[in-house]
């Protein structure tokens, strides 16, 4: 018997699904590629479910007529190449030919379309990737398809989807660049019967605005160049008004969201030492090139892009990036008024940049009002506990259980005590991290975190994607300290927050724990609620370069003596270095 075969053609369109439809969010991004290559002027998006049972994208382009209805969902079906020379000249959104087929391979698709001149319009039911039907219907000119029933029939794909929020959030995240890419498109955005979005066509800044919120007027700095190689357009954000999230980063290329590293990398590089520690600008960039010096058929997902000359476009970008922060004075107020897709921007005199300092954090929350505490008697007040992880835990215990001498702090960054063997030079910060990471896992595993109600509850606008994702987690933050709810859909209320970081800005605290949230999703190294408290404990612990006084130092040594793991942070990085006696006559010989 023969053991080689020719696959079927459902089991081939739905191994080329395994590529294409990847989850709803993808359905999406193919249908909304379609419905802007079709001319649509408006596009209507429905969701139900997170797209789990319900994507339909309703739109008013040219339509078709009965055989491209039936031929759209054959393998490698299109209108938009016919050529190996058209591989290199794409202008369309959509040119593989492979979408169709696949969503129809793993889903229940219908589809009503007409043509601008008929009078009547056709309608097409497909199951396993099979015409059910196909008849003559009144509807509406442009193109309705539904597709319903999300991997009905590969329930291991189905299996491995995300919860709805999340899968939401990936369908937010394809709407936003279809919306960013074509201001001058009009969208609406349904999920389970709920408005989302309905934005009319308008200038770019003002699309901006609508789709991430009025503050964002005041931090936008228009970028306008065009050199022979490549014309460059967009808007940057303000140093100070970078978000410790990733996420509000966009890059088009030939008004295709593309992902490209080195790109971004040019853009944050441009940014310099003007941004604060780990974050991240906001950015709208636009880059029109010649499809000739550019080859976007790497990719299925036709996100990632190869450039000819990738050199030369790094320096342009961020040259152009350099300028407009050098020659826009940061605490301006954009002019609403001007139009960066019409008219080109002229530069402003140079200008000195600056940036301000953060307000210095109070740590008196080290100083127990009811204790003394005193490095010299830590033994007598915390008794001996069994280390929780016998592999990385070395407690302070036979070396250091003699006397312990006074200590001191170096560079307003570490601590240094004399113990029998030697000095001890501690990380003051990774020292507090372990303290308030040992803390919140007691919290987490007792459901006891305490937390310190607001006088008046605090409102955080975020963006829609933000909102969703700590929305998703809502649980988790309770067990902590923090009590939250939904108060519209892009902003927090904040009834409560954890008493251990009572001073910290809250809104800054939920952007940490949101960038903690989606590098797990994405990494999936650890469970969420570890990375959440490693993430809390890393934020909420002294920083290098703070002064402590003799009281504050006391207290953080005897909380160090008495933690689960006295030597490591929870994320392996070292607290304690032994200087022993031997090492420091060796100096001097």
């Amino acid at each position: 018997m023969n053991k080689i075969h020719i696959l079927s053609d459902l089991l081939i369109n739905q191994i080329a699904a395994g590529e294409v439809v990847q989850r709803p969010a993808s359905v999406v991004k193919e249908l909304l590629d379609n419905a802007i290559d079709a001319a649509s002027k408006t596009i209507k998006i429905i969701i139900k479910d997170a797209g789990k049972q319900l994507i339909q994208v309703i739109d008013d382009g040219i339509g078709m007529n009965e055989i491209d209805a039936r031929m759209c969902f054959e393998k490698h079906a299109t209108s938009k190449i016919s050529t190996t020379d058209d591989l290199f000249q794409i202008q369309t959104m959509g040119f593989r030919g492979e979408a169709m087929a696949s969503i129809a391979a793993v889903a229940q698709v219908e589809m009503q379309t007409r043509l601008h001149d008929e009078v009547i319009g056709n309608a097409i039911i497909i199951e396993d990737a099979n015409i059910k039907k196909q008849e003559p219907v009144a509807t509406a000119v442009g193109t309705n398809v539904s597709v319903k029933n999300l991997f009905y029939n590969v329930p291991a794909r189905r299996n491995f989807l995300k919860s709805n929020p999340v899968e939401f959030k990936h369908i937010l995240e394809e709407v936003q660049h279809a919306v960013l890419a074509r201001p001058d498109i009009s969208f609406i955005l349904y999920h389970n019967d709920t408005e989302i979005y309905r934005l009319s066509p308008e200038k770019l800044s003002h699309r901006i605005v609508h789709l991430f919120g009025d503050n964002y007027k005041k931090q936008l700095i228009p970028c306008s160049e065009k050199t022979n190689i490549v014309t460059i357009e967009g808007y940057i954000g303000m140093p100070e008004q970078a978000k410790k999230t990733r996420g509000e980063q966009f890059i088009f290329v030939n008004q295709r969201f593309v992902k490209s590293a080195f790109l971004n990398h040019a853009i944050k590089n441009a940014y310099n030492s003007l941004l604060p520690t780990d974050s991240f600008p906001f950015y709208v960039i636009y880059l029109t090139i010649d499809p000739k010096l550019m080859d976007i058929n790497v990719h299925p997902t036709k996100t990632e892009i190869k450039f000819q000359d990738e050199k030369t476009l790094y320096a342009i970008l961020k040259a152009v990036v350099v300028r407009s922060l050098a020659t826009h004075h940061v605490g301006n107020a954009l002019d609403f008024e001007q139009n960066i897709n019409v008219f080109p921007l002229q530069l402003s005199t140079p200008v000195k940049v600056t940036t301000s300092n953060a307000k210095e954090r109070d740590y008196t929350h080290f100083k127990d009002d009811t204790h003394s505490f005193s490095s010299q008697n830590w033994q007598a007040l915390f008794p001996e506990k069994s280390p929780t992880d016998p592999l990385l835990s070395r407690k302070l215990s036979e070396p250091y259980k003699n006397e312990v001498g006074q200590a001191v702090q170096l560079y307003a960054s570490y601590i240094v005590t004399q113990v029998q063997s030697g000095s001890l030079l501690i990380d003051q910060q990774a020292a507090h991290e372990r303290v308030l990471y040992d803390k919140f896992i007691s919290h987490f595993k007792n459901s006891s975190g305490v937390s310190q109600q607001l006088l008046i509850p605090e409102q955080v606008t975020l963006s829609l994607i933000d909102c969703t994702v700590l929305l998703e987690y809502k649980e988790i933050l309770r067990t902590l300290g923090f009590i939250i709810d939904s108060f519209g859909p892009s902003t927090i209320i904040v009834h409560g927050c954890p008493a251990e970081l009572t001073q910290y800005a809250l809104k800054s605290l939920l952007e940490g724990l949101i960038e903690q949230f989606k590098l797990n999703n994405d990494k999936l190294t650890v469970p969420i609620a570890e990375s959440l408290i490693r993430a809390l404990a890393k934020k909420a612990s002294i920083p290098h370069n703070k002064k402590l006084d003799a009281m504050e130092i006391d207290s953080l040594l005897a909380q160090l003596f008495s933690s689960s793991n006295t030597m490591y942070t929870p994320d392996g990085r070292k607290i304690c270095v032994m200087l022993s006696q031997h090492i420091l006559e060796d100096l001097f010989k």
